[in-house]
């Protein structure tokens, strides 16, 4: 295959003009078919680390549909992504991840987690880290969220990050000290900055001002427009910067669908105006894509090469996926192209043209 007259979002994430050549990998291709695709942004596939659910069911539903969902994805330009499991028992949340064998693994967000700052996660299922569980799923979960303030949490650290799975602070009401020891201990990503969590303040910076000075640390953002105001995604933005800055979506069962009643995780969530909440206000996730996610941090103002650098390279990174991110020789070939709008005008997927 070859995309010419191309916007290319080259390797060093600049965009020049030209060709594209790809079979299933990125690099040359024998195939003689070829796009033209003047005037359109040629990127790399979007790589979401953190989406709960899509078309009615969550990573934790009982009737979750892998293959459905993915292709959901796929045509929004979503080429990889983590199914998200939220807190539930272990009992649900283990024979959720046999569920989903075909993804490239899971992230686990609860139920290790602040009751505190527990957002939208079911109180009674929280508890303190079980290494026995995670010994069980070590070989399918990328990532799981801890509050490293709970009980012994920040002493698991350690030995969780042996198991090979990465540690994010989140839901977590832990303070600049405890933040920065948990950092010390192995923890390299914080679970969508700002949200449940205590505030960045100017003489008690919390978690948030231990992530933000250290350069190890990868910092989540749901970019709806929602969860974080504009200003505050562009300012993350000039402080972390696309090295560290991991766009996510935070989708829930209502992406895809229209408003209603919806459940997450055995949390009725009520969506209106395409806003998902708690009977009580509190949000519950959004019901966005990362291609919505790409577009909507676009219009705050960022350049869209970095927006994408942050919506692909960058949380690929963040998880150690070294196949997908880039448009490097070599690479999947999971390839998005944009109109000049930003409409989508065509996904491949490992080199297999899905739109």
């Amino acid at each position: 295959m070859k995309l010419k007259n191309g916007i290319i979002l080259n390797e060093k994430f600049n965009f020049e003009e030209g060709d594209l050549l790809f079979s299933n990998t990125i690099g040359a291709s024998t195939d003689q078919e070829e796009i033209d695709v003047t005037g359109c942004y040629v990127l790399p596939g979007l790589v979401d680390v953190h989406t709960h659910g899509a078309l009615g069911y969550t990573a934790n539903s009982e009737e979750v549909d892998y293959d459905t969902w993915q292709s959901f994805l796929l045509r929004q330009g979503v080429t990889t992504f983590l199914p998200t499991t939220a807190t539930g028992s272990q009992e649900k949340i283990y024979s959720s991840i046999a569920k989903l064998d075909k993804a490239v693994g899971i992230n686990m967000e609860g139920p290790y987690l602040s009751i505190e700052r527990k957002g939208a996660h079911e109180a009674g299922l929280l508890r303190e880290v079980d290494l026995d569980f995670l010994e069980k799923v070590k070989d399918r979960v990328k990532i799981v969220t801890v509050a490293p303030e709970v009980g012994h949490n920040i002493d698991t650290i350690e030995k969780i990050t042996a198991m090979g799975i990465r540690v994010a602070i989140g839901h977590s009401a832990a303070d600049y000290e405890t933040g920065k020891r948990a950092i010390e201990k192995g923890t390299t990503q914080i679970t969508h900055t700002f949200n449940c969590c205590p505030p960045f303040l100017h003489r008690d910076p919390g978690l948030l001002g231990a992530a933000f000075e250290n350069e190890n640390v990868y910092c989540e953002v749901i970019g709806d427009g929602l969860h974080l105001h504009p200003s505050v995604v562009r300012m993350l933005y000039k402080q972390v910067g696309t090295e560290r800055m991991v766009l996510i979506s935070d989708a829930i069962a209502a992406t895809g669908y229209e408003d209603g009643v919806y459940k997450l995780a055995g949390l009725t969530t009520y969506v209106q105006n395409r806003e998902a909440r708690l009977k009580d206000g509190t949000l519950a996730g959004s019901t966005v894509t990362l291609y919505d996610v790409l577009c909507r941090v676009t219009g705050f103002g960022i350049p869209l090469c970095d927006v994408a650098k942050m919506a692909s390279y960058t949380p690929a990174k963040a998880l150690g996926l070294t196949d997908v991110g880039s448009l490097a020789a070599g690479m999947d070939a999971d390839v998005l192209v944009l109109n000049q709008d930003l409409s989508i005008r065509h996904v491949f997927y490992k080199g297999n043209q899905i739109v």
